[in-house]
């Protein structure tokens, strides 16, 4: 439904960064504004949508009843470390964003919410990915240009919708439009020069094989005819090797090394203190660190953000959502095809990318999927889409349009 996505795309451009080498610490300008009327012409939109559906479609409000209790600890916590202000302003967003996405969820079949959300991610990554080919040719890795997000960002707008077609085209067929969209976005990935998110898509396409099955010759005649030529590129070319060491630079020990370091003294922290159980709040996006040439690290990591916001309490509460999903979703024969193969990317991309719970782009998709595995989901009544996703091939399309 176009409406839908139209809903979803504002939705993302509310949450990624517009600006992608500053950090939020409380406060308002232009942007944080900006950025809050997107959100509520967003929210007023899903609602008015939800208003005018006829038939609505039940879906299970238990993880969004968890990720709003993960909420009121990091809001407790930052009563107690004194930056209430600053916590309480994100708090309230990603709020905003549990509601908008819940409504849009029960107004239309769910291959269709999980379809536009896929589709709002790709055009997005496409349009940031072309505005910001200068970048490639400064930086040697591609970024955003409109909107201006980082490379890791983009790659990780990218890598979903890609899996995503490479389900439809396992469980249908190869058409050209889909084949040469998985190949801009998987250009994308490669270009962007994120190393986790490339290795995170080949270990979720190879889930994707394992959960769907093959079962058009024309995947087996691209499969003959890619592996070959993806041999080819990676000895024949420095592709690989470039993306290793990023051009012979120091970034791959030194990347691993600061994530390393707050994740020390997140760890670290006194059993006894209270923000060892609650954390410091949801603002705090980076720790102190005593180390030469730089005194604070940012919490490149969703797990270690989630230890520094919400402390123990909040990880586990996190931990056991994420548990769930993964047991969900292996049960689940109608969708486990789609859904888990994206909560594999998701939970991959989440040590080492920091936004499971907040007003970021993998919580959308986190809630969407959490949503979606739900009971009450599915086994919804949807008289628009059969629920077999096995049995019906036609039904995948609507994952990617």
């Amino acid at each position: 439904m176009f409406v839908v996505g139209l809903i979803f795309l504002l939705l993302i451009i509310s949450v990624i960064p517009w600006r992608s080498a500053m950090v939020y610490e409380g406060g308002i300008d232009s942007v944080v504004i900006a950025k809050a009327l997107v959100a509520l012409i967003t929210l007023g939109g899903a609602f008015l949508l939800w208003v005018h559906t006829t038939t609505k479609v039940p879906i299970g409000l238990g993880p969004a009843g968890i990720l709003f209790v993960i909420l009121l600890v990091s809001l407790l916590a930052s009563v107690v470390s004194g930056n209430v202000s600053a916590t309480l302003v994100l708090v309230i967003r990603v709020v905003m964003v549990m509601v908008t996405v819940l409504l849009l969820l029960s107004c239309v079949p769910w291959h269709i919410g999980l379809g536009s959300l896929m589709a709002a991610m790709g055009l997005i990554a496409i349009v940031a990915a072309v505005t910001g080919l200068p970048s490639l040719a400064s930086e040697g890795r591609l970024g955003g240009g409109v909107p201006e997000i980082h490379p890791n960002e983009l790659a990780g707008l990218a890598g979903p919708p890609l899996v995503a077609l490479v389900v439809l085209m396992l469980r249908t067929r190869v058409r050209p439009w889909s084949m040469s969209a998985a190949v801009v976005l998987l250009a994308i990935l490669i270009a962007s020069g994120s190393r986790t998110a490339l290795l995170g898509v080949i270990v979720t396409i190879a889930v994707a094989v394992i959960t769907n099955g093959i079962r058009n010759r024309g995947v087996v005649y691209l499969l003959l005819g890619g592996l070959p030529l993806a041999y080819a590129i990676a000895l024949f070319t420095g592709i690989v090797s470039d993306l290793a060491t990023r051009g012979g630079s120091t970034d791959t020990t030194s990347a691993l090394d600061s994530r390393f370091d707050a994740w020390k003294v997140v760890l670290g922290w006194d059993w006894a203190s209270w923000e060892k159980w609650i954390g410091l709040g949801l603002s705090v996006k980076q720790v102190k660190v005593d180390i030469q040439w730089r005194d604070e690290q940012v919490l490149d990591s969703s797990w270690a953000s989630l230890l520094a916001q919400t402390g123990l309490l909040g990880t586990a509460l996190a931990a056991g959502l994420v548990a769930w999903c993964l047991i969900a979703a292996l049960i689940s024969s109608s969708r486990r095809g789609v859904l888990l193969p994206l909560l594999v990317l998701l939970v991959m991309r989440s040590v080492t990318e920091s936004g499971l719970v907040d007003s970021a782009m993998p919580f959308i998709q986190f809630l969407v999927i959490a949503t979606l595995l739900t009971h009450r989901s599915r086994h919804a009544d949807d008289p628009s889409a059969p629920h077999d996703l096995q049995r019906t091939p036609s039904v995948p399309r609507a994952a990617v349009t």
